[in-house]
């Protein structure tokens, strides 16, 4: 299935080399804060993942930032990190991070290309943020199984979006239902529009007045967890996700079978 890339990030949302890296340090720090005192085999509600896993998924998933030959051993990775302590796991998380800071350094220019798994390339800023949902996301579902608060905050969110529109035409599952010309609006972002047609996804940024089949407007922090799985449009719509009309507001239903989860 064809698909075309997502332009750069600052049409989505402006950033900096240093808010990133400063607020992957501070997702990082809570992050290993919460599974420093979690046992390893506290299950993740909603998912056949325990903590321990979670600790494993982050650790292979910054090796493909700083071992892009690693690419495609995912599953393989956390079976064999499965058995081993979290707190080892957090220990090589911290060392992969501070690899990844000197390869992709906060003065580096985000424009740059940079190459991840499942076929897809983001610039700079994507990548980044993308580091920010995962540990903010995967933190949300180990305190959901401590039955502890968790927040992944607005801005944090807004980050992590911008990944997943640069990242979402290789998300296309290929027995996609159809057109859908979908518009995401938040109070952090600016308005973007997603427009799969004839077996082609473009992801790129809004023009004004231009109509769609569907408007998705409402907070980062849902759509940000809807994007990844956790929860569905139902319960996005609950925290304050609203599909406000469109052309064809009823071809929301073709959006989850559209996209594949992350």
């Amino acid at each position: 299935m064809a698909t075309t890339g997502a332009a750069t990030y600052d049409g989505f949302v402006r950033t900096s080399g240093d808010e990133l890296w400063d607020r992957i340090g501070e997702a990082h720090r809570r992050f290993a804060a919460l599974l420093s005192v979690t046992p390893g085999p506290t299950p993740i509600p909603g998912s056949d993942w325990t903590a321990g896993d979670a600790s494993a998924h982050l650790l292979t998933v910054l090796r493909r930032y700083t071992r892009p030959d690693t690419a495609g051993a995912h599953a393989a990775e956390i079976e064999d990190l499965h058995g081993q302590p979290v707190s080892r796991n957090l220990d090589a998380i911290w060392q992969e991070l501070h690899s990844l800071e000197e390869k992709l350094p906060r003065s580096a220019d985000l424009h740059e290309p940079f190459p991840l798994h499942h076929a897809v390339t983001m610039d700079g800023a994507g990548a980044l943020g993308n580091l920010i949902g995962e540990f903010v996301v995967h933190g949300w579902g180990v305190a959901r199984g401590r039955g502890k608060q968790w927040r992944i905050g607005s801005r944090n969110a807004a980050l992590a979006l911008t990944a997943g529109m640069q990242a979402s035409p290789a998300y296309v599952a290929p027995d996609a239902p159809g057109d859908l010309k979908l518009q995401i609006r938040t109070p952090q972002t600016r308005p973007w529009m997603l427009d799969y047609s004839d077996g082609v996804l473009t992801s790129r940024r809004a023009v004004r007045w231009e109509t769609a089949d569907v408007r998705i407007v409402g907070r980062t922090e849902p759509l940000l967890l809807n994007l990844y799985g956790r929860i569905g449009m139902a319960r996005a719509t609950a925290h304050g996700v609203t599909v406000l009309g469109g052309r064809r507001p009823w071809r929301i239903a073709r959006v989850s079978r559209t996209f594949l989860t992350p």
